[in-house]
């Protein structure tokens, strides 16, 4: 990579944010990040502080675009980049299909749209979903699924809780996206990387561990903290440290564009050893995460879908992947820092 300018959505996210470091570390000197906030004021000084090198060099630049729906929004700052990289998500619990279906599709739309009219962007990354592959009821269906494979949510079903839309919204927002791509050869080409359920250590200003989202660490902090039994863990996962590094990989030409990927640690999460782990990683936590029932089992949803990596493997190569009980450790220890 050389003299390649990024311009990243969501890097006041966790994921955004562990991508951000990886884009602006000193392997990649070359790398130019213009990055997106939708508040200078809440998060440009906290960003400023943490890479003021990076800033006085002229590495890391900012744009404010308070809402990414607004129609041009990215057309200036894509003017001046090489790629674009949107991790940025909309999340919501009530009026679904205004504020978190409908901003999915029209802020991806956006960032198409800015790219086409650039002139100067040859790739667009998308950090998409495992879930737009496949339902969360057909996770237990026992087959093997690829990147040809869709989740079959309907719209009816997406207005019905918010676990629904986030599905619906990440199926059509990808659909709208190849879309758009096929209607005429298009300068650049787009990368969907159908990302898992996400754990690790948040980097970001201001983080705030929450019960309230679907998987990755809201989801092992519902189901298992100040609960009487453990829940269920949504089981393919990834640390967000590697999912950064597979977003800074896909800027590489010699990754496939116009694809989608689907990728996940080797290793699967399940309640019963992860209790186990923490309650022996975090002690002072025993009285907070009830020990598995006798006979539980492993609490691992039978009948498990397995993925098809081959087409990510050839592109990707081997990957070092963090391992589950790592990963757990950082997720925990985040909320244990917080609260």
């Amino acid at each position: 990579m050389s003299n390649i300018t990024v311009l990243l959505t969501g890097a006041t996210g966790s994921l955004g944010a562990s991508t951000l470091v990886r884009l602006l570390s000193e392997s990649n000197p070359d790398i130019t990040v213009i990055a997106v906030l939708r508040s200078f004021a809440r998060s440009k000084a906290f960003l400023k502080s943490k890479y003021p090198l990076q800033v006085s060099a002229g590495q890391l630049l900012f744009v404010e675009i308070p809402d990414m729906t607004t129609p041009n929004a990215f057309d200036e700052p894509a003017s001046r980049a090489d790629v674009i990289m949107h991790i940025a998500t909309p999340m919501a619990r009530d009026n679904l299909m205004e504020n978190l279906v409908k901003p999915s599709s029209v802020i991806v739309q956006n960032v198409l749209s800015a790219a086409e009219k650039s002139g100067r962007v040859r790739r667009v990354i998308i950090t998409g979903s495992l879930l737009a592959a496949v339902g969360i009821a057909g996770l237990f269906m026992g087959r093997t699924i690829t990147e040809e494979d869709w989740n079959p949510i309907t719209l009816e079903e997406a207005e019905a809780v918010p676990v629904n839309a986030y599905q619906y919204s990440k199926v059509h927002a990808e659909k709208e996206a190849w879309k758009f791509m096929n209607e005429k050869p298009r300068a650049f080409d787009l990368i969907f990387l159908l990302a898992p359920t996400i754990l690790g250590r948040s980097l970001q200003g201001g983080f705030k561990p929450e019960k309230g989202h679907l998987g990755g660490q809201p989801g092992l902090y519902k189901a298992l903290f100040d609960v009487d039994t453990p829940g269920p863990l949504f089981p393919i996962f990834a640390d967000v440290a590697d999912v950064a590094r597979i977003h800074v990989e896909a800027i590489s030409q010699q990754i496939p564009g116009n694809e989608r990927y689907i990728f996940h640690s080797p290793e699967l999460i399940a309640s019963t050893p992860t209790v186990l782990a923490i309650r022996e990683d975090f002690p002072q936590l025993q009285g907070r995460v009830p020990a598995p029932e006798e006979g539980a089992g492993d609490g691992m949803p039978p009948n498990l879908i397995k993925t098809d990596q081959s087409k990510f493997e050839k592109a990707f190569g081997e990957q070092d992947w963090k391992s589950a009980r790592l990963s757990i450790q950082d997720t925990v220890q985040d909320i244990e820092d917080y609260e």
